[in-house]
């Protein structure tokens, strides 16, 4: 009994499990980091909107491939090296040995590797599942990609060793130094000195320390720890003290460096993997941690949350710091009252309403004389769609849907939509294709189909993220100037400026370039709803006037309005002006992945995502149905309602059984949530059915991607080549097929 008490108390001791438990024990923040990344490449958190294939498929320069690969694997090795880092500030004092032989900080990573030796297995086993299986790529390319990452990893971590093999302490060098000549009182000597001081903050004098029993002497070899009894303690501290202090230089070299890139992402070769991004974000935040921990031990805690609170306060109370994002294009000089009074003032105008209505009438007077003749009857069809939101995979699935749909009635389809409107991913799916329309022929669509669906379907994400990293968290700095107007270029230009790039610049034009195309029915109608969180209204941004989308009778004003009207309330600010990509994106703003955007008015509002109030563009079709029902009913033979949805709109209801307790905290809660998208298709129902118009048939047509909110396409701003094809393939299922076939009919009478 007592041999197996000694064995298992020589297992136990062993210095790599030993690290793992004083973890598990005391370290909460870096065990919780480790969890996250573990749940990510596990795709066991954030599967849902797509964000563990940034780490398991990242694009680089637009493709997967082996450099994007090693790209990746540099980052990550830059974080197995943070860790340890923080790790050997935190924990190393704890393990007096150290200091016995040579190379302590090498020989310490090797013991403390448990973690980054299990996310490395993890990580190569998830890459293998999603190239194979979602990025459908030969197996010879993925074990290409898998050494590609492992090369990274380690070119990083053989970067790092030489530095600590240069500069790190151990008592054979500080015997040796003590016996030079003493030092020049140049600045960094200085600074050393500084350090050393023996009454300064910074104790590396922990109240219980380790002996282990074994240890990893090199990476296949296990050695008996030596005693450090007979060390003296400040020595001990002195070595410790030194090798923190070179591993604090190290960190704020990274630190700057990183920051350095920040400034030349304007250079496409500069702009890493998104996943490469997350994890140097991962590395300068757990370096920023180990530096406070350095300098301050156990003051750390106290000055990082007092930092944030300062931060804060000079952020919200003084101004500085504070840099929102604005609309491109959009005067900010001076600010546009937003209260009640005015808003009703300037929305419940009834001399504006009849103009807006008769303007539209003249619109759609146009619109009749291009839908008749594809039609081949007097009184067409009106088409309106509605797209919903859903990020690059609603995009794509919008796009692609009115592709197919062009092609299967000869072009006659696009000549008899009169109106689009939606949210986010749907609506830039649609405005894709709105502008390919508008720059080509009906042959040349076919002929270049493939082509669009790639561009549409491209990486939205990459660019967004690395900006994310690299500038918006720490320093915003990267600015433009535009007709006398500053803008940040932060995540959200990012977004612009790659979406453009995507469509090869189609969508790089002003709201003014689409009032007369618009006006004279050359191409359909758009509106755009973002919500404005302040209020919970709905911006209308458009190139024509919509002021009956708050109704034709003002019969009861003491709401105000619901909606109002971007060129209205900002006529004196340049309206016209702004960048068609910038309403694109207040259209799309997907929560912390793109800024809220920030619009000149007193006070200052923000908009975000259509999708909080309207994710399909029901209450603008109906509103617009209803005001002008009139002319509808006596010149169309009928509306054509044409949703193009992200997911089906029959529900069924969930059984999750008894509530456990963990259920009864967090149901309360996560209720609104999990019932969102219900609700708004409970709504947009009754909205559709409570138009009342005896004269005129409203059929309603769907295209759905999803059946089951569960099926297997992220929502997220990246799709897998596998999402791709999915995408394609529902189109041809037999209920899309079907309203496809009702479309036709329709069309046809």
């Amino acid at each position: 009994m007592t041999k197996i008490k000694r064995i298992a108390n020589i297992i136990l001791k062993f210095f790599p499990l030993q690290l793992v438990f004083i973890q598990l024990k005391k370290s909460h923040f870096m065990v919780a980091l480790w969890l996250i990344f573990f749940g990510l490449v596990t795709q066991s958190i954030g599967a849902k909107f797509g964000i563990p294939y940034l780490f398991l498929s990242p694009e680089y320069l637009g493709n997967v491939s082996w450099i994007s690969y090693m790209i990746l694997g540099f980052a990550i090795g830059g974080f197995f090296m943070a860790y340890h880092l923080y790790s050997y500030i935190i924990l190393g004092p704890s393990f007096p040995f150290l200091v016995t032989f040579s190379r302590p900080f090498f020989k310490f990573s090797i013991n403390n590797s448990t973690f980054p030796i299990l996310f490395y297995i993890l990580l190569i086993v998830n890459i293998y599942d999603v190239q194979r299986n979602e990025e459908l790529v030969s197996f010879g390319e993925v074990i290409l990609e898998m050494m590609s990452l492992t090369i990274g990893i380690i070119l990083f971590i053989l970067l790092s060793v030489f530095y600590f093999f240069k500069t790190n302490l151990d008592i054979l060098k500080l015997k040796s130094r003590k016996k030079k000549k003493k030092e020049s009182r140049n600045l960094f000597s200085l600074a050393k000195s500084l350090f050393a001081r023996e009454k300064y903050w910074f104790q590396s004098q922990p109240r219980i320390t380790y002996q282990p029993s074994y240890y990893f002497s090199s990476l296949f070899k296990i050695t008996r720890a030596r005693p450090s009894e007979h060390y003296d303690r400040k020595i001990i501290r002195d070595i410790f003290r030194q090798n923190h202090l070179n591993a604090s230089v190290f960190e704020l070299a990274l630190v700057f460096s990183f920051i350095a890139m920040g400034l030349l992402q304007d250079f496409t070769a500069v702009v890493i993997p998104s996943g490469a991004s997350f994890f140097l974000l991962s590395t300068i935040l757990l370096m920023v941690v180990t530096i406070f921990y350095s300098w301050f031990k156990g003051w750390a805690v106290s000055l990082i949350v007092l930092s944030l609170v300062t931060v804060n306060y000079i952020s919200d109370g003084t101004g500085f710091l504070r840099s929102n994002n604005k609309a491109y294009g959009l005067s900010y000089q001076e600010n546009v009252s937003y209260n009640l009074s005015k808003l009703k003032e300037q929305q419940f105008d009834e001399v504006a309403l009849q103009n807006d209505l008769d303007h539209h009438v003249q619109i759609l007077e146009n619109w009749k004389i291009k839908a008749a003749q594809a039609q081949g009857t007097d009184k067409p069809k009106l088409v309106i769609l509605n797209c919903s939101g859903g990020g690059l995979r609603a995009a794509m699935w919008t796009h692609y849907i009115m592709q197919e749909v062009d092609e299967r009635t000869g072009g006659s389809f696009f000549k008899s939509t009169h109106m689009i409107t939606g949210a986010s991913g749907g609506m830039i799916g649609a405005a894709y294709f709105r502008e390919v329309y508008a720059a080509t022929s009906f042959e040349e669509r076919l002929t270049k189909k493939e082509l669009y669906s790639e561009n549409i379907s491209k990486d939205l994400l990459n660019k967004v993220a690395f900006n994310l990293a690299s500038h918006d968290i720490f320093l915003r700095y990267r600015k433009f100037e535009e007709k006398g107007e500053v803008y940040l270029k932060d995540r959200g230009f990012s977004f612009e400026e790659q979406l453009n790039n995507n469509t090869d610049g189609m969508l790089d034009k002003t709201l003014a370039d689409f009032v007369q195309p618009e006006f004279n029915s050359e191409i359909p109608l758009m509106i755009y709803s973002p919500t404005i969180i302040n209020d919970g209204r709905r911006m209308i941004i458009g190139s024509q006037p919509y002021s009956f989308l708050n109704g034709t009778s003002f019969k009861n004003k003491n709401l105000g309005p619901e909606n109002i009207e971007f060129i209205k309330l900002f006529k004196n600010n340049r309206a016209m002006d702004v960048r068609y990509t910038s309403i694109i994106r207040m259209n799309s703003t997907f929560p912390y992945i793109l800024p809220m955007v920030s619009l000149p008015t007193q006070p200052e509002i923000h908009v975000m995502d259509a999708g909080i109030r309207d994710n399909y563009g029901t209450k603008s079709t109906v509103r617009y149905i209803a005001a002008l029902q009139d002319w509808l009913s006596e010149n169309t033979s009928g509306v054509v309602i044409m949703e193009i949805r992200d997911i089906n709109k029959d529900y069924d209801i969930s059984d999750d059984g008894e509530f456990s307790l963990f259920d009864r905290v967090i149901k309360p809660a996560s209720n609104f949530y999990g019932n969102f998208y219900q609700a708004q298709e409970f709504n947009s129902n009754e909205l559709i059915e409570g138009i009342s118009c005896e004269d005129l048939p409203i059929d309603v047509l769907t295209f759905v991607l999803r059946k089951d909110p569960l099926e297997k396409i992220a929502l997220s701003w990246h799709l897998t080549q596998r999402e791709k094809n999915d995408i394609k393939r529902t189109f041809q299922n037999e209920k899309n097929q079907k309203e496809l076939k009702k479309l036709i009919d329709l069309l046809n009478h």
